[in-house]
């Protein structure tokens, strides 16, 4: 066998190859490298190869730096099935809206607390997680959550009982400013990563990067729901109509409260928990294994570190609108933080086994490409759907069939 043939050993001989000009393995013909996922032919603005800037892993569609949602918390479902995601999100903030201009206190916590975290548990029926993870893990990671956010509402809260129901902005003390606008919000975000590293070092489970993200953000949104209900429960008790608190206040409560903690506490628990999950292939063991890992750490922690120090802000004198906008702020910092993280998790975890001779459907483009670690068409990444789908797609591979006239 002529050396060409060797490095095309296990090709279907139909599918045409080329060499991939990063690794340069010979690779199926396509836009993207199936192997590093990298785009076959250079353009501009690609940015550095190990980054891959112009395509997005789990939604190849989107640039990385794009600020989207949908695809940054739910990166498993394909871009068909984010629709419904989108909308139910959308519904969550004009919910919000609706029962702050109507002052209504208690559907407003309610929703604040549970909006995002039950779209979470919907997505993770929707791709099956159960079945990736096992349930009881999914159980605990809740529990843990829940039971640690109302243990620490309970142990804080005469700390910071009168930052509620008094007007946001009411001058303090410094050493309150330091108790309850540092030491609170640190723990509280130190806490609710718990669950993730309690899992991750308790139960022993296949390692991939998007499975460690929904361990992590489950944890943290189940944290933060169980302290927003606890600390905010005397709220339940207030009447349906509370007429005498401004409309303002509210509609900041339900901007904080329900869109930007929610967001950035996912955020932060899905880039700790991807970071606890990664695991470097074997070929690269000496490229710097632990690199990827750090900075997904670093993002973590650094967000979570950002978050807590807007506690300072929250009991300091300032203008409630310059609170809202400077969470938000933080929240889009913490996604764009959590889509760069994921997306160096799947480049450069590793992958499955190559079966480059195997057809595979695409859930993300859709094209029957070869089963390699990332699509040669689109360049998504393998791990970006579940474990299930990727068993139920190798047992019902597509059968090639013969149209009349291909064949002489």
């Amino acid at each position: 066998m002529s050396t060409e043939d060797e490095s095309r050993d296990g090709q279907d001989p139909e599918v045409p190859v080329t060499e991939c000009r990063v690794c340069q393995v010979d690779v199926p013909a396509g836009e993207y490298c199936g192997l590093c996922g990298v785009p076959l032919t250079e353009h501009d603005h690609d940015g550095p190869t190990w980054l891959r800037m112009r395509a997005f892993a789990t939604s190849p569609g989107e640039n990385l730096f794009l600020p989207s949602i949908a695809s940054s918390l739910f990166p498993h479902l394909p871009q068909k099935s984010r629709a419904p995601f989108r909308v139910a999100l959308l519904v969550v903030v004009v919910a919000l809206i609706v029962f702050a201009v109507l002052r209504l206190p208690a559907a407003l916590v309610a929703v604040a607390a549970l909006g995002l975290p039950f779209l979470f548990v919907l997505y993770l029926h929707e791709i099956d997680a159960h079945r990736d993870i096992p349930l009881n893990v999914l159980v605990l990671t809740v529990v843990l959550g829940i039971g640690l956010g109302i243990c620490w509402v309970l142990l804080t809260g005469a700390m910071v009982a009168r930052s509620y129901g008094v007007p946001l902005g009411s001058g303090i003390a410094a050493y309150r400013l330091l108790r309850e606008g540092l030491a609170v919000p640190l723990g509280s975000a130190i806490l609710a990563l718990t669950p993730a590293v309690l899992v991750r070092f308790t139960q022993p489970c296949d390692r991939e990067a998007l499975d460690g993200f929904m361990i992590g953000a489950l944890g943290a949104l189940s944290f933060g729901a169980a302290a927003t209900l606890t600390r905010l429960a005397p709220q339940f008790t207030t009447g349906m109509v509370a007429r005498a608190r401004p409309m303002e206040g509210l509609l900041v409560e339900a901007g904080i409260r329900g869109v930007a903690m929610p967001l950035t506490a996912a955020a932060a628990g899905g880039l700790i928990g991807a970071a606890l999950w990664f695991k470097r292939p074997p070929t690269k063991a000496d490229q710097r294994p632990g690199v990827v890992r750090a900075v997904l750490a670093f993002f973590g922690v650094a967000v979570l570190v950002v978050y807590a120090s807007l506690g300072l802000i929250d009991v300091a004198n300032m203008p409630q609108l310059l609170q809202l906008v400077l969470h938000l702020v933080v929240a889009a910092v913490a996604l764009l933080a959590l889509r760069i993280g994921l997306h160096l998790a799947l480049l450069h975890e590793v992958h499955d086994e190559i079966h480059s001779d195997e057809p595979i459907l695409c859930p993300h483009c859709g094209h029957v490409v070869p089963d390699m670690a990332f699509c040669p068409a689109c360049g998504a990444a393998t791990h970006a759907s579940s474990r299930s789908s990727r068993a139920l797609r190798r047992n019902s591979r597509p059968v090639r069939t013969e149209v009349d006239g291909d064949h002489p």
